[in-house]
């Protein structure tokens, strides 16, 4: 059975991907201020969603289709937040 944690899983992976998309046309059209917003949201939606993912996959309950669309979302949405973080730590 597919619960509320699952969809908002997957709402939550889905809305942190299109803000790494679609971060720089509207900081780009709205301004540098609303960027920095966006740029927290990514931040708080890639451990919000790790967070969800545990939950989400200790229950015995959930059917794991959506989740593992999930999943995969997440660790894409992580492993591009770490490597930009890593890039800017070494050009710092």
């Amino acid at each position: 059975m597919t619960t509320w944690r699952t969809y908002l899983f997957l709402i939550l992976s889905l809305l942190t991907t299109l803000a790494m998309f679609l971060i720089d046309p509207i900081s780009t059209n709205a301004g540098e201020s609303v960027g920095i917003f966006i740029m927290i949201f990514i931040i708080a939606g890639c451990a919000l969603s790790v967070l969800l993912a545990f939950v989400v996959f200790r229950t015995s309950e959930e059917k794991k289709g959506l989740a593992s669309i999930a999943l995969l979302l997440t660790l894409f949405n992580v492993a591009i937040t770490l490597y930009f973080l890593w890039v800017g730590f070494r050009l710092a």
